[in-house]
């Protein structure tokens, strides 16, 4: 007789994904199923999980249904506060649109985000810059809902600033990143988010652990995937890439990065970026605007489309939403966001050509085959002749992986 599992369920922009734990790393294969249009996702779960009640024992959920929490940053110190507290809300799985010095003037408005993080200052030191600064600070140019203070301890501070949440300062007395406190409350705002505006409370009050965004769950399965193997034929250093509907994540071992490493964790041997623009339903447009006008585009349409790379080169050039049917947005996408980690002068600093595998999963790779995913990997490397492992996640497993070390809820004393 099969023992009861438990049930795993990734919510997506697109799709929604179900398999069952039967132990551990050994699981049921993936269901793909369809989000129904004008249906909430946790209705739609809701339904699915009633018909699986034999056999299951406990479920477990995670979801990307709306893109991860949009994010700005703004701080007194660049290379410091501004830094860890952006690297915080990224290991939470929050989207970082912005990050700005609050001591610069504002210029432009920034785009409206749903959490704006303020941060600045080391507990116990003199704080008449910070003071000076957030006196200063015009809080209209940052649109925003939610406002987390994750500064410095201290009353003075506290005083000029408007009903906020507080959390525990991102950097220690000798300047080194303390993310735990902010990365905590912004995947608390993330659950929230998910469960208010996307109807998720019913699974979250049966779910045996909290809901995580799918990206910190992803996270989990790449830190593990950097000790030992779960997909064949992988082997670290790596480059995962994760292709959603709204967002492309990146997750790098921390020795292919050329700079200072922005880790999931202070002890993390891999580190995360998301390309918000980089998606395949809700980026769309801005995935369109920024091929038409991209210096390598000739470079990805032949490596996307070789038989028919002029039409699409003209296509896309001329902003046609039906250019980007699957596979063509997937492989755009995916493209894109290996030519960012890998530029020499950019951000990134991500060395590719010293990585032994890249990896790609994700619900929007919709039939794009082996073959057409290792030659735009290839084309985004600029036609290295590197020797490097490609492996696609078929059966999509690696949310698996990763929601599984979810910590459960801790049990309600009697």
């Amino acid at each position: 007789m099969t023992s009861a599992g438990t049930l795993l369920v990734d919510v997506g922009s697109t799709v929604v994904k179900v398999c069952t734990r039967w132990r551990a790393d050994r699981f049921s294969a993936v269901r793909r199923i369809a989000r129904l249009p004008g249906v909430s996702p946790g209705d739609q779960v809701s339904e699915l999980l009633a018909g699986r009640s034999s056999g299951v024992r406990a479920v477990r959920v995670c979801s990307s249904a709306n893109g991860g929490v949009p994010v700005g940053v703004l701080g007194l110190s660049g290379r410091h506060s501004v830094a860890a507290a952006a690297r915080a809300a990224v290991a939470a799985g929050g989207s970082v649109r912005y990050e700005r010095l609050l001591t610069s003037p504002s210029g432009a408005p920034a785009p409206p985000v749903d959490v704006l993080i303020l941060t600045g200052g080391v507990d116990g030191a003199d704080h008449h810059r910070l003071r000076a600064a957030l006196a200063g600070a015009r809080l209209t140019d940052h649109p925003h809902e939610i406002l987390v203070w994750a500064g410095a301890d201290a009353p003075e501070v506290a005083a000029l600033l408007p009903p906020h949440h507080r959390t525990t300062n991102v950097l220690d007395r000798h300047l080194r990143p303390s993310p735990g406190g902010l990365t905590d409350l912004i995947r608390d705002l993330y659950t929230s988010d998910l469960v208010g505006r996307k109807g998720l409370g019913a699974l979250a009050d049966v779910a045996e652990a909290p809901i995580w965004p799918t990206p910190a769950v992803v996270g989990l399965a790449a830190q593990r995937m950097s000790r030992r193997r779960l997909l064949s034929g992988v082997a670290a250093p790596f480059v995962l890439l994760d292709v959603g509907g709204a967002t492309t994540d990146a997750f790098v071992c921390t020795e292919l990065r050329r700079g200072r490493a922005v880790r999931l964790a202070p002890d993390s041997s891999v580190v995360r970026q998301v390309f918000t623009d980089l998606g395949v339903v809700a980026s769309r447009p801005a995935l369109l605007g920024r091929l038409a006008t991209d210096p390598d585009l000739f470079d990805l349409v032949r490596a996307v489309a070789p038989e028919r790379s002029r039409a699409l080169y003209h296509d896309l050039c001329e902003g046609r939403v039906s250019a980007l049917a699957p596979p063509v947005g997937f492989l755009c996408c995916l493209f894109l966001a290996l030519r960012r980690l890998a530029a020499p002068d950019g951000p990134h600093g991500t060395d590719l050509r010293r990585a032994a595998s890249v990896v790609v999963t994700g619900g929007a790779r919709s039939g794009a085959s082996t073959t057409q995913i290792r030659r735009v990997v290839d084309a985004a490397d600029g036609g290295s002749e590197v020797s490097r492992a490609v492996t696609v996640d078929h059966d999509y497993l690696l949310w698996a992986y990763g929601i599984q070390d979810v910590p459960a809820r801790s049990p309600v004393p009697s």
